[in-house]
């Protein structure tokens, strides 16, 4: 998987979840069962967040990720790009 910039990590993760996981198990041969026994989640609520009938947190998300397929780059590149834009979220007020 070639990544074209922070910000297309960015995006991959947000907004093309399940595009990026269904190439990732075909480039390595994962079934869902793999994914689900390395990540402690169901095959079925894996399949779930893959084809978007389940939002899926973000922690999921990176759990699958990290943990079902050893991207912790990935996932660095993706808070990295979330912290250059910090000024853009909102923030808590009490």
């Amino acid at each position: 998987m070639e990544q074209q910039g922070n910000q297309d990590v960015l995006d991959m993760i947000e907004n093309h979840f399940g595009e990026l996981v269904e190439q990732l198990k075909e480039q390595r041969g994962y079934s869902l069962k793999d994914i689900s026994d390395k990540t402690n989640l169901s095959p079925s609520y894996v399949y779930r967040i893959i084809r978007g009938f389940r939002g899926g947190e973000l922690t999921t998300k990176l759990n699958i990720l990290i943990n079902g397929f050893g991207l912790e780059d990935l996932a660095e590149e993706y808070f990295k790009q979330v912290l250059q834009n910090k000024d853009q979220l909102k923030k808590i007020t009490d």
